[in-house]
């Protein structure tokens, strides 16, 4: 099969991308464009080729990437496919097949753009995920599960979940991707992750109010107002995380007063 210029288009999970590169050595194809099923603006001057997730076809491309390029790659191209945005897709494409021809060098090569881009969405997810480990919020609700409701701008639920299933191993938990109507649920065993309803009613414990009420005062106790750098609060903690912080909610007022 001779090789074409096409605008692929696949199911948008990791296992659907990774069966493009398979397909790409396989059956000779060549994207000119990567997109999800679904979003996809067909052209007129563009033929159009779906290529269907094989999962056994992209665990050999992975352990591909792990064997022949390095495990730095992998996980450079594990996490910028945690990124928003359509234009990675081909970046990746790019940075893989070079990989696969120079092998673990191909990192040195930061004078392409795809390269860099790659480099750059990694650093990008890692970051963020590594703020968020930090600055999850759990409240225990009346089942005795643990809930924390996160409104990312990366999709990084998946590494939260597999953080979080070793750090909490024998207490179940939920983790709420609230914008991508997303939540890892971990039963004390293993974790999965799924869609939810736009509304989520959470029933939360009644010893809860007292703890979040005690760990606002803590907070509050130990800021020093004169010290304080709102700059440098920003630069640390992105104003996006607040909203789902206890230490920068508003009091709820009493009632009758």
């Amino acid at each position: 099969m001779y090789e074409r210029d096409l605008a692929v288009v696949f199911d948008g999970s990791i296992e659907g991308f990774l069966s493009i590169v398979y397909a790409h050595y396989y059956d000779k194809i060549m994207p000119a464009n990567i997109q999800v099923e679904g979003m996809y603006q067909n052209s007129l001057d563009a033929e159009e080729y779906y290529v269907p997730t094989d999962f056994d076809k992209a665990s050999k491309v992975q352990q591909g990437i792990r064997r022949k390029i390095s495990s730095q790659a992998e996980h450079y191209i594990s996490y910028a496919f945690l990124t928003e945005g359509e234009d990675k897709y081909m970046d990746m494409f790019r940075y893989l097949v070079l990989g696969f021809k120079m092998g673990r060098s191909v990192d040195c090569y930061l004078q392409e753009d795809y390269v860099l881009a790659v480099h750059k969405m990694a650093r990008y997810v890692g970051r963020e995920a590594h703020l968020l480990t930090g600055f999850c919020r759990f409240a225990e609700t009346k089942q005795g599960v643990f809930y924390c409701s996160i409104s990312p701008k990366n999709k990084v639920l998946p590494i939260l979940a597999e953080h979080f299933s070793d750090r909490m191993m024998n207490q179940a938990w939920i983790i709420h991707d609230k914008g991508r109507r997303l939540a890892a649920v971990y039963d004390g065993e293993s974790y999965m992750i799924g869609q939810v309803p736009d509304e989520v009613n959470i029933e939360y414990a009644d010893k809860e109010k007292q703890v979040q009420d005690l760990w606002k005062v803590f907070f509050s106790s130990v800021s020093i107002k004169e010290r304080e750098s709102k700059k440098r609060h920003r630069n640390v903690l992105p104003l996006y995380f607040r909203k789902s912080m206890l230490e920068f909610m508003p009091p709820k007022k009493s009632k009758g007063k």
